[in-house]
């Protein structure tokens, strides 16, 4: 099962699935932690898949984040042992992929709360990871997140339009490897 947040994500998942012919099922999830929460607990492997910002340097938009751990406030983090295979994967593929923590926020990190979640040891932000797989018991879990802002490129420039299109592009693109992987 794919979790994808944002309808235009999920679109682009499935269109990546069904280029490669796999069986994985993509879920349309909803934005931020309400809806997160509402997702009834998957029994199986499941991946997050969408897009999130860099919180530290080093990270491009278009690069491919997948998550050692997810956290939220007042959450126990969430290890996610098979980051590595799944990085492994997606480099192999031709990805550009930084691995760490990813912290998850109810709203945008902008200015100071971004800095503040890369000095809690966050690599990238998101805004549905930790929501959805803090009731997760049936299996392997991965987070995989394409970069659309940084700290130097905020998400509310002009160009942040051409940022998403690129980001869903690649979401399109690694799906496939990323369902041979997870699911």
């Amino acid at each position: 099962m794919l979790f994808c947040p944002l309808a235009m994500e999920a679109r682009a998942a499935r269109k990546g699935i069904r280029r490669d012919g796999g069986g994985a099922t993509v879920a349309c999830t909803g934005m931020g932690p309400k809806p997160s929460r509402r997702v009834e607990p998957h029994c199986g492997p499941v991946a997050v898949v969408g897009m999130g910002g860099a919180v530290v340097g080093g990270i491009e938009p278009g690069d491919v984040v997948v998550a050692t751990e997810v956290s939220a406030d007042n959450m126990a983090p969430i290890g996610l042992p098979l980051a590595e295979a799944v990085a492994k994967s997606l480099e192999e593929a031709g990805f550009t992929v930084h691995t760490g923590p990813v912290a998850s926020v109810p709203e945008l990190a902008v200015g100071l709360r971004r800095q503040e979640l890369a000095d809690r040891g966050a690599v990238a932000v998101d805004m549905e990871s930790a929501w959805l797989l803090e009731r997760h018991s049936g299996g392997p879990a991965a987070v995989v997140r394409v970069v659309t802002d940084t700290p130097s490129r905020e998400l509310r420039s002009l160009t942040a339009p051409a940022r998403i299109y690129r980001a869903l592009r690649t979401i399109r693109r690694l799906t496939p490897v990323l369902a041979k992987e997870v699911c």
